[in-house]
């Protein structure tokens, strides 16, 4: 099975996210009449029968609201490295013995600890840039932001196009 097609988005009645499950289990829950399949992948199930073709769903939909407050990702060194992908966004070292935590804009520039301010750096990258601004040290990066919970919740490596938009991109 491909990794890439492995998990299905949950939203509820609303369209709003609320999980990720491996496939199998948003194929089950559509069945069962419990959700509506709202895109499905180009990959079917390898099932016995090879008539029988099944496509993978990606996203399915409760019939239910779900009645939960917002998840909020805390802000700590490991969500930082979880959410840049344990790699510098420097140079993209992924020695995680190495890793530090970097603000874009430094310290003591007024720079906050802040999703828009920290990044995964390599030791290296972290003490060369100092305390540079990204244009005196000469690099770009993409401005970072709070992760969506979800994304941290079940290590997803894989965003499918479709679920872009239920997830704050």
């Amino acid at each position: 099975m491909s990794k890439k097609y492995s998990k299905t988005l949950v939203l509820d009645s609303c369209y709003m996210a609320r999980s990720i499950v491996a496939v199998e289990r948003g194929f089950v829950i559509s069945y069962k009449g419990n959700a509506d399949i709202v895109a499905e992948y180009p990959e079917t199930f390898g099932l016995v029968n090879p008539e029988l073709e099944i496509n993978k769903p990606s996203i399915i939909r409760a019939h239910s609201f779900v009645n939960s407050k917002f998840h909020k990702v805390p802000l700590t060194r490991e969500n930082v490295f979880r959410r840049d992908g344990y790699e510098c966004v420097y140079c993209g070292s992924i020695k995680r013995k190495d890793l530090t935590i970097d603000h874009v804009i430094p310290v003591s520039k007024g720079g906050k600890n802040s999703w828009d301010n920290l990044v995964t750096a390599c030791l290296r990258c972290n003490h060369s840039k100092s305390d540079l601004t990204l244009k005196e040290f000469g690099k770009k990066i993409p401005i970072p932001q709070r992760p969506h919970y979800l994304m941290l919740l079940k290590k997803v490596n894989y965003i499918p196009e479709e679920w872009k938009q239920y997830l704050l991109y």
